[in-house]
């Protein structure tokens, strides 16, 4: 990874920057990782993409839990102090 941060970028390109070089290794050295087998997921190089769909459906859920958490909490409040008034 350090060659080709090193590496002389092309005329009229921008360099890559760390993240871009990182997938980059990632697709080219490793072929099986043991951390997406370990948390279920297979490795992006077997997936050809079904990998990411995978993972931004998981997203999608957990923003869908996080909103509905933050709503029952306001909801709470909104309840203790309606409860705190009668008090």
């Amino acid at each position: 990874m350090e060659k080709m941060k090193d590496a002389p970028v092309p005329e009229g390109e921008e360099p890559k920057s760390d993240a871009e070089l990182v997938e980059e290794v990632l697709k080219t050295e490793v072929n099986q990782s043991t951390f997406l087998r370990n948390v279920g997921l297979k490795s992006y190089s077997n997936n050809s993409g079904k990998g990411t769909v995978v993972v931004a459906g998981h997203v999608r859920d957990l923003q869908h839990k996080l909103e509905r958490s933050e709503l029952q909490a306001e909801v709470m409040q909104e309840e203790m102090a309606a409860i705190k008034l009668k008090a």
